[in-house]
């Protein structure tokens, strides 16, 4: 939510006609995405996050490729981006309808370090 209002502050802020592959203030936020996705797929016991991280990089290479390869059109670029971006959107709803109403708790808040604590203390 945030690379999203950051993301919308900038284009408001800074009116151009069209947005070019590999916007460094762009590319800067998406980056911060991934980087939140990982943060968060290494330390949860989800899958969800790792596919929304794996998307979000996709999603940093073609920003980066079509800023490499000025012949790409814009709609390319940009289609590209909406389909990575709604594929992580689908881990998250896939991740979210997954999770059963009556699991345990330290299954529902999903932390790996209450998951390591559960083990211990089962063994």
């Amino acid at each position: 939510m945030a690379g999203f209002a950051t993301t919308t502050a900038i284009r408001l802020i800074v009116a151009r006609e069209g947005w070019a592959p590999g916007e460094v203030s762009i590319l800067v936020i998406d980056a911060g995405v991934a980087a939140g996705f990982y943060w968060l797929g290494v330390t949860t016991t989800r899958f969800w996050p790792i596919w929304a991280a794996g998307f979000a990089v996709a999603d940093l290479f073609m920003s980066i490729f079509g800023a490499l390869l000025p012949r790409v059109p814009l709609f390319a670029y940009h289609t590209g981006l909406g389909i990575y971006a709604y594929l992580a959107l689908g881990a998250l709803a896939l991740g979210t309808f997954r999770l059963s109403a009556n699991a345990e708790p330290y299954i529902r808040n999903g932390s790996r370090r209450l998951w390591v604590q559960h083990l211990k203390e089962t063994t």
